[in-house]
């Protein structure tokens, strides 16, 4: 009888596992989990894979720029447009924070530097557990040659076995610019995320192909419904929410997940915020909200 398609998938990963290990890879270090079983599970590395590069796509931007041609080893863009979304940043740094407790290494985060904007906001990223006395903010101007030097950086930031992770925000990128930051990574062990704009078309087939070993869309929901508490006003934000596409996966298979952030706090001891990733309860399974409980009990 063939094998079941999880087991040849959980093979595939012990296969790259002990590949990406030649390379420099800590065997302990094989993967940074979500500590979510649906989403581990499910991934050929137990989790994201270190000593690669994933690809993460804004799913919430409609109207990206258009791309230009080059003929440099690194792509090279007029001007980077109107940024990341806050809900992809969001997510990028829950992650980051996770590759921040889990190796103790410093996160380098590359963005375009823009009048009037900034996309890291210090008391925001913790909390997703993004500690900012330990990331490195990389700011390059938003003219033509910030593709190139950010893709630059990005290169020599992964090179580095002492960073946790590199996050960039990159617009436009070929297939020869992915291939030498996923060399590059495999080459320092660490993890890079590669954020960038939806293309103009939502269709899978329309992404030019990059040598990333994932590629995500992440896109913002509507937040959970606020804390049940009679002194908060009605309308309070909940906790944030995204849909989480895993579009492609080199060994793995796509699937879509909607998460939120859960936040259990401030941890005294080690002086960080804790919490991390987890479901969106079904709907049977969610409470119901503050107006209607109050009708049910009338």
């Amino acid at each position: 009888m063939p094998a079941e398609a999880d087991i040849l998938q959980r093979l595939r990963g012990r296969i790259a596992a002990i590949e990406r290990s030649g390379n420099g890879v800590r065997a302990n270090e094989a993967a940074l989990p979500f500590d979510v079983s649906e989403i581990d599970s499910h991934l050929p590395w137990g989790g994201l894979a270190t000593g690669a590069v994933h690809e993460i796509l804004d799913g919430d931007v409609r109207n990206p720029t258009k791309a230009t041609k080059n003929k440099t080893k690194y792509p090279i863009h007029p001007k980077f447009g109107d940024g990341i979304n806050g809900a992809v940043t969001a997510f990028a740094a829950g992650l980051a924070g996770r590759a921040q407790s889990h190796r103790a290494a410093p996160v380098i985060w590359i963005a375009p530097r823009i009048p009037g904007r900034e996309s890291l906001y210090g008391p925001g990223l913790q909390k997703f557990g993004l500690d900012p006395s330990y990331l490195i903010a990389v700011r390059v101007p938003s003219d033509s040659d910030f593709t190139a030097t950010a893709l630059w950086a990005m290169e020599e930031a992964l090179r580095v076995p002492a960073v946790g992770m590199v996050c960039a925000e990159v617009e436009e990128m070929d297939l020869t610019a992915s291939r030498r930051l996923q060399l590059a990574a495999e080459i320092g062990g660490g993890l890079g995320l590669l954020l960038r704009p939806a293309p103009r078309s939502s269709a899978e087939n329309s992404i030019p192909p990059t040598a990333c070993i994932s590629r995500w869309r992440i896109s913002s929901l509507p937040g959970a419904p606020a804390a049940d508490a009679p002194w908060l006003p009605a309308r309070l934000p909940g906790r944030p929410r995204w849909q989480a596409e895993l579009l492609r996966a080199r060994g793995g298979r796509p699937k879509t997940w909607q998460l939120e952030w859960k936040d259990d706090g401030h941890n005294i001891s080690t002086g960080r915020t804790t919490g991390g990733f987890t479901l969106v309860p079904p709907l049977r399974d969610r409470p119901l909200p503050q107006e209607h409980r109050r009708a049910c009990t009338a």
